[in-house]
């Protein structure tokens, strides 16, 4: 590394778009992340870095980001305090979009705490986890690899302690942490986990291929690294994007009805040898020590994903019927698991469905496990209501992120939740966080895996 020069912000230190691995471009595009090489001077570190290249989020068909997206973000207290307690964030957003300098994850508030705060980038979409044969597996679980070794190595210039890294993320970046915890040397970089409703699917070799092939029919082009590299920036994102949510596109395609995004980690057999889930059990009956955790997942997860572009009201009998059909479970499930007081459209069932089936089970299981192996454990479900779009947004996906995290009063935050969350319940999450963090004794009512704390 070299010299960083931050800046000083509300009594914080602020290191912006500080660089944890080469940029993966040209010959390292399809790599796994190599060793930053030192610069010379001081680097100026007050504006946030480019986020990986993904669609542009305004529906244009450009594209936003840059290969340079491999750094992270530093907010700490403006004292010379050492040995404080690190956070650092995984931003989520599907594998393919999103990055750490969304407004939602600033660090201030944590940082107030005590408590260095790091918010880290990764290469999402086709340069992150479309798998090749002749290309590394999972570069972007592997980038959040080298972020966390990097704090593990130079944490300690920013007053925080490697030995006190609470590892925390949301929706894919929840994902790629538990699929981090499944592997021995990625577990031993994290000290406590935070996994705020958790991706943990992972695509199979055959689902890896078909997305691959599907991917690159609509481009017209042959599936293999070779001509996707070709392929402008720009074609390349819409591509990616035009599979998230159309189910005919999907169909017409061969691609599964369960492949919600298009991307996310494969069972390679190099990298990942088993999805999060089964490496994580394994781990445990070998006689590995699992840190202690928060998780837990919104009442209503996947109104986050089908309620703002109207596919609830768009969803038919079919589709219901495909998407049951595809992941296994009794076709009358779509009826019979539901109160028969109420009178549903096709899209409430499967809103329902999908939110026990990708976040809910998945999440209650783990639980489980780790209860079960004696980890400290605690659980929470986040119920608040968010008035967006008209009041049906509910309690959807990554509703709690600003809650959490203190950011409530931000714009950004606002304009995501739809209006300022309550404050109480605002302050009992943060603090709730914080004190996990930062290694505190925890509320009563949230002792190991007593019960279920809703947060409403």
């Amino acid at each position: 590394m070299g010299l960083l020069e931050g800046v000083v912000e509300d009594g914080l230190q602020v290191f912006r778009a500080v660089p944890y691995a080469a940029v993966p471009s040209g010959e390292l595009r399809w790599q796994p992340p190599h060793p930053v090489k030192p610069w010379p001077g001081s680097r100026r570190c007050d504006r946030f870095g480019a986020v990986s290249i993904q669609a542009d989020p305004s529906g244009g068909t450009g594209y936003t980001g840059d290969f340079d997206c491999l750094h992270l973000n530093v907010w700490r207290p403006a004292d010379d305090a050492v040995g404080l307690p690190v956070m650092v964030w995984i931003p989520g957003g599907g594998f393919i979009r999103g990055g750490a300098s969304d407004g939602l994850y600033d660090g201030s508030a944590m940082a107030r705490h005590g408590i260095v705060f790091v918010s880290v980038g990764y290469r999402v979409g086709v340069d992150g986890f479309m798998h090749f044969e002749d290309a590394a597996p999972n570069r972007g679980l592997q980038d959040v690899m080298a972020a966390l070794s990097w704090v593990r190595e130079h944490i300690a210039c920013f007053g925080g302690d490697p030995g006190r890294v609470t590892v925390a993320g949301v929706s894919a970046g929840a994902g790629a942490i538990a699929h981090i915890l499944g592997t021995s040397a990625g577990g031993s970089l994290i000290s406590r986990a935070i996994l705020q409703s958790p991706s943990l699917q992972a695509h199979s070799l055959d689902d890896a291929e078909r997305i691959r092939a599907a991917i690159a029919g609509v481009l017209g082009v042959a599936p293999d690294r070779a001509a996707i590299d070709r392929v402008p920036l720009n074609r390349l994102t819409r591509a990616l994007q035009s599979f998230l949510g159309n189910a005919d596109l999907k169909r017409r395609w061969g691609v599964r009805p369960r492949n919600h995004f298009p991307v996310r980690p494969v069972i390679d057999g190099r990298f990942l040898k088993e999805d999060a889930l089964t490496a994580i059990r394994s781990r445990l009956r070998e006689g590995d020590f699992l840190p202690p955790a928060i998780l837990g997942c919104n009442a209503e997860e996947m109104r986050f994903f089908l309620v703002p572009g109207g596919d609830l009201d768009r969803i038919g009998a079919n589709q219901l019927r495909d998407f049951v059909r595809d992941i296994g479970w009794p076709e009358n499930l779509s009826s019979d698991h539901l109160p028969t007081d109420e009178i549903l459209s096709p899209g409430e069932r499967l809103c329902r469905i999908q939110s026990d089936y990708y976040y809910r089970l998945p999440v209650a299981e783990l639980a489980r496990v780790l209860c079960d192996a004696g980890s400290e454990t605690w659980c929470y479900e986040f119920g608040w209501q968010s008035p967006l779009c008209d009041g049906q947004m509910r309690a959807a996906h990554a509703m709690e992120i600003p809650f959490v995290l203190g950011n409530l009063g931000l714009p950004r935050a606002q304009s995501f939740t739809g209006a300022a969350g309550p404050c109480a319940l605002g302050d009992e999450m943060h603090e709730f966080w914080a004190r996990f963090v930062r290694s505190l004794p925890m509320h009563p009512w949230a002792s190991g895996c007593q019960g279920l704390r809703v947060f409403k």
